[in-house]
């Protein structure tokens, strides 16, 4: 069967060697099913498109997991940070996973200790999902009593493109930071050492790559590096954060901490600085006629609903199902969906989250 074969890659002894490990791969392929772990190819239909879309060529080949696959292409927040974080920087990682689950996103994280953990069992304790992209020891995590109620609620998938039983390396913690940023919408590092570790280098690469929106939460620590990711163009997170939805664009200009002060004003000559503080002799502001309404709110958002209506009336859609059917851009249809269930005109279901619009006259459909 071999005779013929010509790569210049892989030799005919090496393929050899493959083809006879086929036994010990079916023998380690079972040993993983039994406990509860499955295997999906880039040809699954549940293979996350953003992965796919993002990375292309360079999205993994094989991924193993555990848990709901129907997570994985629902996008969300992800959230970033050293192993050894403060105190401080632990509970608000931990604060930004309540916050996902309680305004529906799912919360993406590397799981390892640290900020990617706290951020992780913040949204899981508050009955909120999570993706788990793990560098090394898939196996052990999917039957630790760490995760075991979440992923048997289906709350919870764990991921990884390595080997289930792989111990921890440096390159491979390294490696799969693009698969958490490309899993999510937005990403937030809540700590990171300037120069040096996985959370540094991944954010760096998601600022050349410009995969999805990058916040730094803001550091008193001169020599913190999100100062260094702050400089390099990375938004300061809000503080108060006012939604979650405000992270999935980047503002026009960087919002900069209270806790860093600010240059001050240049000293102006006093012949410029006195004609600044009279102004112009004679001028008279000329009246200025109120702006009109946007029109999308005139009528962008009364259509939005009525195809909401069309689109849902037989069973709800995720987020990003509707904006691709709508042809819009994911943020605003998110505006439009908490604007509308605000007002009642759309019901939200969880575990993944979805909507449908509800029809006037009946009541709220299950959230389940």
């Amino acid at each position: 069967m071999l005779a013929g074969f010509l790569d210049r890659t892989i030799s005919v002894a090496r393929l050899r060697a493959l083809l006879g490990r086929g036994a010990a791969l079916g023998l380690a392929l079972e040993k993983w099913q039994r406990a509860g772990l499955w295997v999906m190819t880039r040809s699954d239909p549940d293979y996350p498109e953003r992965l796919k879309r993002r990375l292309r060529a360079e999205s993994p080949a094989v991924l193993f997991g555990c848990g709901s696959k129907a997570l994985l292409n629902t996008g969300g927040i992800a959230v970033v940070g050293a192993r050894d974080a403060q105190d401080e920087d632990l509970a608000a990682a931990e604060t930004l996973g309540a916050q996902a689950a309680a305004q529906g996103y799912t919360l993406v994280s590397g799981g390892a200790r640290g900020v990617d953990q706290r951020a992780m069992l913040g949204a899981l304790e508050r009955r909120g999902t999570a993706v788990g992209v793990l560098a090394d020891s898939l196996l052990r995590s999917a039957t630790s009593s760490l995760y075991r109620n979440a992923l048997l609620a289906g709350a919870l998938v764990l991921v990884s493109p390595f080997n289930p039983e792989a111990g921890f390396h440096v390159g491979t913690a390294m490696a799969r930071n693009r698969y958490i940023y490309c899993l999510a919408d937005a990403a937030v590092v809540i700590s990171s050492t300037r120069e040096k570790g996985g959370t540094w280098s991944g954010a760096i690469e998601n600022i050349q790559a410009k995969w999805v929106p990058l916040w730094v939460r803001p550091s008193t620590d001169p020599q913190s590096g999100n100062v260094d990711l702050a400089e390099r163009g990375a938004p300061w997170l809000p503080d108060p954060l006012p939604a979650l939805s405000s992270l999935l664009e980047k503002p026009a200009v960087p919002l900069v901490p209270a806790a860093f002060p600010q240059p001050a004003p240049r000293d102006e000559p006093q012949g410029e600085a006195e004609a600044t503080r009279q102004g112009p002799p004679s001028t008279v502001p000329a009246p200025v006629s109120p702006a009109p309404p946007a029109p999308s709110d005139l009528e962008f958002y009364p259509l939005f609903l009525r195809r909401l209506l069309d689109l849902t009336a037989a069973a709800p859609l995720t987020l990003e199902d509707l904006a691709a059917r709508l042809d819009l851009e994911r943020a605003q249809v998110a505006a439009w969906l908490k604007r509308a269930e605000g007002e009642g005109k759309v019901a939200r279901r969880i575990r993944p989250v979805r909507y449908q619009a509800s029809v006037p006259g009946q009541g709220q459909a299950s959230l389940f």
